[in-house]
């Protein structure tokens, strides 16, 4: 039986002017049941200092530090993607925190499937502010995603 190579997770994270949020979610990358081969973080020139987030993790997490200057999300993922060596890049975003198995389940499908280019998953709010608008648009995300894939034809 042929073994599967195992493949290298790159996490990319985009922050701007929120350690704290980044610590938070750091903390969570150093609980995962697989942890990622490294962590990209990029800093869309902030002019708050992350310094003391990097030093608490620099030694839990095998950090990647990058400063991007030109504004956006979208170029700040940009970078991130030239930057990491990992087979397989994961996003998450610097207010989130990661499930622990987060890692894992994201890697998975590829192992299971070579054609797989693309995987994505569930996100769910920690913070609910209870109003009926988001409530409303709670129960209508969770309706769609329960049909999705199921067949209608009835």
């Amino acid at each position: 039986m042929n073994e599967v190579a195992r493949l290298n997770t790159s996490v990319v994270i985009v922050t701007k002017d929120r350690p704290e949020n980044l610590k938070n979610l750091l903390k969570s990358l150093i609980k995962q049941s697989l942890r990622p081969d490294e962590v990209i973080v990029v800093d869309n020139n902030s002019s708050k200092s992350y310094e003391f987030v990097f030093n608490e993790f620099k030694n839990c997490l095998p950090l990647r530090i990058f400063i991007e200057t030109t504004p956006g999300i979208p170029t700040a993922r940009n970078r991130g993607v030239q930057e990491a060596v990992g087979d397989i890049i994961l996003f998450t975003d610097d207010d989130c925190e990661a499930d622990t198995f987060w890692v894992e389940n994201m890697v998975k499908p590829f192992y299971q499937n070579p054609y797989i280019g693309v995987v994505g998953g569930e996100i769910f709010s920690s913070k609910k502010t209870g109003s009926l608008v988001e409530e409303f648009c709670i129960s209508e995300t969770l309706m769609q995603m329960g049909n999705n894939g199921r067949n209608n034809d009835h």
